[in-house]
């Protein structure tokens, strides 16, 4: 929506919507919050409040919206947001329902309290904004090259204030208690995260990375970053940041049985400075070992270095590890140097990482540590909204086993020891947009646009011999304007040189395509597809590839189903719902996952066919470090003999993640 004036127009870039006074108080609406995971519960209460009450109008070319300036200057345009409103059902039986409800509920203070948990009055509206999609730097460059004067942050808390709409307020005795038991977010340690500071020169791409930066902390629901010019001097500018915490406390529960069951508490922002606590208990009366404990600490930013560090440690039935790492990425377009270290200490383990597929019936006993570093150069783009660049790493890695099977130069090739020495080059082409509903149901969301190219090539000294190493990778994603849909592509191919001939490499190649978001009634419907097709070539006897749930089909988990060629097919459709269940939205998905898998000695298509067909919901409150809570049912039309043909499974889902065309430390290709 676009409103132009006579003689003055207005860019708004806190993207908040205009209300003038003239329109008045607004209705008050009531909105719950529900978290009931390990016995903590938080709800919404009633809200009264109108958008934007105390806004002024002055002779001045400012509008002060609650604690905020904006300049109104001439010939600009203001971009308001489309807002859809978030509606329950009105009228009929449904109504009398809630209402004949809440009357019974209300006549005790407890039972009012349940009512405010759980239940959203279907009489009651709130608004959602939708964020159009635009390039990442936009707001920024018509201040590029000015002095950044002052940086101020604005830290929201968890229950309450929304990012756009910061005048809003906890009521209830249960969010303000979730409130004070959360530690808001310190400036200081915000500050530090920042790539900017006080008294540089506006940068648009490096601004828009550190707005992205912060909405890519693991305790923080939103941030944007508004540029105020300040008045009598048009080379300075101000900076507010306005960040929305979640709530960093969380837990999570795992009950496999009666006598197996897990127990997560973890805090994603420890007082407030970032840092990162993870605990995990694990009870299994049927092993040697009943009880086993799993924590990692993680500090990030230490000291405003940009380096991060942590360290882990894992006793359970299953294996025993202490580990400790030291990382800084290439975090920005500007990040010149990158590099990290992994020291790996681990005993008892049937595999050597947790995603292997082979797993060994003697107990592993190893050592492991992994140096690298990178630098990274600037290139000239003719494109104003590109960030182009060349990016040179080399690494270190090498494991050393005290106890594994039997090896020899045709034996268990995969327990050998062996130090891999790699280098990469790498040209990477990237802009960015934002918009949202797409993986989060809300929230801010980057999308990367772009190209990447790299070429790695390596060295691995064997116990037993010597090989060399190549492999290619090439990414691209574009936005297609007809469609307005997101489309990646990704080609790889590599593997090792030895004695001539081409052994234990990896072809693969992968399309994914994100579709424009439509409207059918009150929902937001929104489809995503995948295509993915994965080549073992002269791999390791004992290696192979499977269809097991992210591998292929979701939910399938079979060890009788494997190979060395794999092709799968993904299909989701998902409607985003504009209603509410105490505070947490959910979305409705329908999908249909079908994978070939088999030998590499024949075409794909005369391998063996599986799939899976279901629906199901997820729930997601953005307040919350939490997964997002799905509850699924899947029909799998065929099976091997140790799998179910139909599975119902309640879990957390980790949300997913674009390919941001990011590089760090030269690896070798996946084949998994």
């Amino acid at each position: 929506m676009i409103l132009k004036w006579e003689y003055v127009s207005l860019i708004i870039r806190n993207k908040s919507p205009l209300i003038l006074q003239s329109i008045g108080n607004l209705a008050k609406y009531h909105l719950c919050l529900l978290l009931i995971i390990g016995g903590i519960c938080v709800s919404y209460g009633q809200y009264n409040t109108s958008l934007l009450p105390d806004t002024l109008e002055t002779s001045k070319p400012y509008f002060i919206l609650a604690d905020s300036s904006i300049v109104i200057s001439r010939d600009t345009i203001v971009f308001l947001l489309d807002t859809t409103e978030e509606k329950m059902p009105e009228g009929g039986k449904g109504t009398d329902f809630y209402q004949a409800l809440k009357r019974s509920a209300y006549k005790t203070k407890f039972t009012r309290e349940l009512y405010h948990l759980f239940f959203v009055s279907p009489d009651k509206k709130s608004p959602t904004d939708t964020i159009k999609t635009e390039r990442s730097e936009t707001p920024f460059v018509q201040y590029q090259g000015k002095t950044i004067r002052n940086v101020r942050f604005k830290v929201l808390q968890p229950f309450g204030p929304k990012l756009y709409d910061t005048t809003l307020v906890a009521s209830s005795w249960l969010e303000k208690s979730a409130n004070r038991l959360h530690h808001s977010s310190r400036e200081k340690s915000l500050m530090r995260q920042l790539h900017i500071k006080e008294g540089d020169r506006l940068d648009a791409f490096q601004l828009a990375d550190n707005e992205r930066l912060l909405r890519e902390l693991p305790y923080i629901e939103d941030a944007y970053i508004r540029v105020l010019p300040v008045p009598g001097y048009s080379k300075l500018v101000d900076l507010l940041i306005t960040v929305k915490d979640q709530f960093s406390w969380g837990v999570n529960m795992k009950i496999s049985s009666i006598q197996s069951s897990e127990f997560e508490l973890f805090n994603k922002n420890l007082y407030g400075i970032g840092h990162q606590f993870n605990n995990s208990f694990q009870l299994d009366s049927k092993e040697d070992q009943k009880f086993g404990y799993n924590g990692h600490y993680l500090v990030k930013n230490i000291r405003g270095s940009y380096l991060n560090t942590g360290i882990a440690y894992q006793n359970t039935f299953e294996k025993e590890v202490i580990q400790w790492d030291l990382f800084k990425d290439f975090e920005t377009f500007n990040t010149k140097y990158a590099g990290g270290i992994v020291i790996n200490r681990t005993r008892r383990s049937d595999r050597i990482t947790p995603g292997d597929p082979i797993e060994s019936e003697v107990p592993l006993d190893f050592n492991y540590e992994n140096y690298w570093l990178g630098r990274s150069f600037r290139l000239n783009s003719r494109n104003l909204f590109t960030r182009k660049k060349m990016v040179l790493a080399a690494r270190v890695a090498n494991r050393s086993f005290s106890n594994r099977p039997e090896v020899k130069p045709e034996l268990n090739q995969f327990y050998h020891n062996s130090t891999l020495y790699m280098a990469s080059i790498a040209f990477s082409k990237t802009q960015y947009y934002k918009s949202n509903l797409i993986y989060n149901f809300g929230r801010t969301e980057d999308i990367p646009y772009g190209d990447l190219f790299q070429l790695t090539l390596g060295y691995e000294d064997r116990e037993f011999f010597h090989r060399d190493y190549i492999g290619i990778n090439l990414e691209k994603a574009v936005y297609l304007k007809k469609s307005r849909s997101y489309l990646f592509n990704r080609f790889t191919i590599g593997g090792f040189f030895h004695k001539s001939h081409f052994e234990q490499g990896v072809l693969a190649a992968e399309t994914k395509f994100v579709s424009r978001l439509r409207k059918l009634g009150n929902y937001k419907f929104r489809n995503f597809g995948k295509v993915s097709y994965l080549l073992g070539i002269r791999r390791f006897e004992e290696e192979f590839i499977n269809l097991n749930n992210n591998n292929g089909i979701r939910g399938f988990k079979s060890d009788l189903v494997n190979g060395n060629q794999r092709l799968h097919f993904n299909f989701e459709s998902v409607a985003f719902s504009p209603y509410m269940l105490g505070g947490f939205r959910f979305a409705l998905f329908s999908f249909a996952d079908i994978g070939i898998i088999g030998s590499n000695n024949k075409i794909i298509f005369d391998q063996e066919y599986y799939s899976g067909f279901g629906f199901g919901i997820r729930l997601r409150n953005e307040n919350l470090v939490f997964k997002t809570i799905q509850l699924r049912l899947t029909y799998y039309p065929k099976v091997p003999s140790d799998f179910s043909n139909i599975e119902f499974r309640l879990s957390g889902e980790i949300r997913p993640k674009f390919n941001d065309f990011s590089v760090g430390e030269p690896q070798l290709l996946e084949y998994k």
